[in-house]
């Protein structure tokens, strides 16, 4: 016979079935409130799979016995508990419960068999002692967090250094704490729900309770000074009372208190004023500060007229909580609070823009705890400024040397010894797989080239003897390859108070790249003088003679005209070739430091511009060139090199600009300055050529037809020098709406030079 063949068993099967779909759909109604935690999310899923299984476990049994409510017992216990802990409300795990009951209804009715009203009875019924389950535990949880909470205060409230009380509006007492044991002579147990006037003298007591009575009826916190006897005598408490109103109508209904003795302070404030006298006395204008504070915190000592910073505020300071005074700064409260905890120790702290070492005093009273802290605080700002100095020389002297390519050397004179930066061994080729190698002055000496030992030692002498003790010499070095570098090495003399050498530091150099690379240049500017004195002495002379033949061709009366055109061109190149020949010796005087030779006078710019325009015009009659000015144009210049500035940019406008648009100069004379202009309107300087435009041999490609263009593309590279020269400034302005202008500013008395 089975026990389990019933109606209930049926349902139990039907349920066991839809277990996962159950589940899943719980979930799903759920929602976020699921949560994303994962560990929290698997929990949830397990304790609701074992819920179920309960259910089917309980539909198994027969409903009127205790196993079947038994069942669901456990697993609600342990959602319960879990819903607590994981921080969830009663209300979310009754949701949960109301949810799981819709889901296993939704399920069993899509089943489509018919339920008997005594199963769906044994089913609810399961759920339902489960949930009552789950709550419980839920609030038995809650309960017992409560219960611990309520003691962990009590504990510390019990240890706190002040007695702390609640009294109702009747002045029956509803809370104390252990210090208040002490006060009244009384336990907890004899003082709740009793009176003042049960536990104190009778004058006490009424004193106390027409405090609570302003308390109540000022509805905020007021402060008192109660005296209370004691054994020892009367003793005076710093005494905070304030309201505790209703929640409702905001009516005050109870009194808490917070009462600290302050005979032990007063007593110490005695003896502080006495002490006080004499230590005035003691304290003038030595840098020195005294101070204290009680166990409070509160400053009852400041003295220190040697310390300025301190004594425009010690006045002020008085009184006052050194937790508030400080407040920000956690580094000296928690010295404080170490003092306060009886430990004496010293330190280095700043305050108040001084650097004081501190020591810190505490005294104890007779029960052991700390009454007061002293201590005495000597100003060291001079010396940590001094301390700092040193560190932050020393550090930036080693980032120095690592951060250059030099050599920095130090040379102890009196012990002969040398040492050199960290860069050194390998700036110097030196093996260093078997440590550091020896550098010392035996070394250095060696390694010195022989042909500049001599010379180089004997130097190095005269400077230590010298009064300026300045030394700079460049000489020969063998690195650890056995290769020479060339040094360049110079140092500096350091004397005692009777003006004795006592130490020498310098920075070495390789410059054996410099020295390569000056070598080569040397001889490249030789060979270039040595080129354009062929350039200029052998071919100016062939230019010439064929510009005067081909001058006399072109006066002959009865020349053809095909003749004449012939003579045209060849005084046309000839005339090119003169000025690209004078463009290279110019651009090569210029580029040997030399500069471009100028003779100044003084000049009408007009006048010139006019000059040059006309000689342009004769060359180019197809072209129309204009010519504006406004204001003075005289200036300091040399006329035949600005004639040259003016001539590159006329013919650099008209190789470049529209053949069909006139090309324009401007002059505009302004207080110290004239300014000329030359506009052509075309096509624009490409932007990738403009920062490279007054470079050499850089030109952009002529206009198409035009070769007025054809040159070595160093005009411009000369015209800058020539501005330059005059102290002048040369800008340029490109686009294809307002085409290309070049601006020359030249000052009307530039501090020229004449050049070789």
């Amino acid at each position: 016979m089975n026990p389990f063949a019933s109606s209930a068993s049926s349902l139990a099967d039907l349920v066991q079935g839809q277990r996962e779909d159950i589940v899943r759909r719980w979930v799903a109604r759920m929602g976020p409130s699921f949560g994303s935690d994962p560990s929290s999310l698997q929990a949830r899923l397990q304790g609701m799979l074992r819920l179920v299984d309960a259910l089917v476990l309980s539909l198994r049994q027969d409903s009127g016995t205790e196993w079947a409510e038994v069942a669901t017992r456990e697993p609600a216990r342990d959602i319960g508990r879990h819903r607590f802990h994981s921080g969830g409300g009663v209300e979310s795990l009754v949701e949960e419960y109301s949810l799981l009951r819709e889901v296993v209804q939704e399920a069993l009715e899509g089943s489509q068999r018919p339920l008997l009203p005594e199963e769906l009875r044994a089913l609810w019924h399961a759920l339902d002692a489960g949930l009552s389950e789950a709550v419980g535990h839920y609030v038995q949880e809650h309960e017992q967090v409560l219960r611990t909470r309520e003691g962990r205060l009590q504990t510390i409230l019990d240890h706190a250094p002040a007695a702390i009380y609640a009294k109702d509006a009747l002045g029956r007492y509803l809370f104390i704490n252990r210090p208040f044991e002490v006060i009244s002579g009384h336990s907890r147990r004899t003082v709740l729900g009793r009176s003042d006037m049960e536990l104190f003298p009778r004058e006490t007591a009424e004193h106390f309770l027409e405090n609570d009575r302003q308390v109540l009826r000022a509805r905020r916190s007021l402060v008192f000074d109660e005296e209370v006897p004691q054994a020892d005598g009367i003793h005076v408490y710093h005494t905070l009372k304030f309201p505790l109103p209703t929640v409702a109508d905001g009516e005050a209904w109870a009194v808490c208190g917070v009462s600290t003795d302050l005979t032990p302070t007063r007593t110490l404030r005695q003896e502080r004023d006495e002490a006080r006298e004499q230590l005035q006395r003691v304290l003038t204008q030595i840098p020195v500060v005294l101070w204290a504070f009680d166990a409070q915190g509160t400053i009852t000592l400041v003295e220190g007229e040697g310390v300025p910073a301190v004594a425009a505020q010690s006045h002020s300071m008085r009184g006052r909580s050194v937790f508030e005074l400080l407040r920000d700064r956690r580094d000296v409260l928690e010295v404080v609070l170490r003092a306060l905890a009886g430990e004496r120790l010293s330190t280095e702290l700043y305050i108040f823009d001084t650097w004081f070492e501190v020591r810190f005093l505490p005294t104890l009273g007779a029960d052991g705890r700390v009454v007061n802290v002293s201590g005495v605080s000597l100003d060291i700002t001079e010396r940590r400024r001094a301390e700092q100095e040193l560190r932050e020389s020393e550090t930036r002297y080693r980032l120095a040397t690592l951060a250059t390519r030099d050599i920095i050397w130090d040379w102890d004179l009196l012990t002969n010894e040398i040492r050199f930066s960290e860069m050194a061994a390998g700036i110097l080729r030196l093996d260093t797989s078997r440590g550091q190698p020896v550098m010392d002055m035996a070394w250095w000496t060696d390694s010195l080239h022989p042909e500049d030992r001599v010379r180089v030692s004997r130097s190095l002498l005269d400077a230590l003897d010298s009064t300026e003790g300045r030394w700079a010499e460049e000489y020969r070095l063998r690195r650890g390859d056995g290769t020479w570098a060339f040094v360049a090495d110079r140092g500096r003399v350091v004397k005692d108070l009777q003006g004795r050498p006592v130490r020498m530091v310098g920075a070495m150099q390789d410059v054996s790249d410099r020295y390569a690379a000056e070598k080569e240049a040397k001889r490249r500017a030789e060979f270039e003088q040595l080129l354009i004195g062929i350039v200029g002495h052998d071919l100016r002379n062939p230019i010439s003679a064929i510009t005067m033949a081909a001058s006399v061709l072109a006066r002959r009366e009865d020349a053809e005209p095909r003749e004449q055109k012939a003579v045209a061109r060849i005084l046309s190149s000839a005339e090119r070739a003169h000025r690209m020949l004078r463009d290279v010796l110019d651009f090569t005087q210029a580029r040997l430091g030399g500069g471009i030779p100028m003779a100044s006078q003084a000049v009408d710019l007009l006048e010139l511009v006019r000059q040059v325009m006309d000689e342009i015009q004769q060359a180019h009659p197809d072209r129309r060139l204009e010519v504006d000015h406004r204001g003075d144009a005289h200036l300091s210049c040399d006329p035949d090199r600005l004639a040259q500035v003016i001539t590159n940019l006329v013919n650099n406008a008209l190789a470049y600009g529209d053949a069909h648009c006139p090309v324009r100069v401007r002059l505009r004379g302004q207080t110290g300055t004239v300014t000329l202009a030359v506009h052509n309107q075309g096509r624009p300087i490409p932007q990738d050529l403009m920062p490279h435009l007054f470079e050499p041999l850089k030109r952009a490609e002529a206009r198409e037809g035009n070769r007025a263009a054809h040159g070595l593309g160093l005009g411009l590279f000369i015209v800058k020098h020539i501005v330059d020269a005059h102290a002048g400034r040369l800008r340029v302005r490109s686009n294809a709406q307002d085409g290309t202008t070049f601006l020359v500013h030249l000052p009307r008395r530039p501090p020229l030079t004449a050049g070789p």
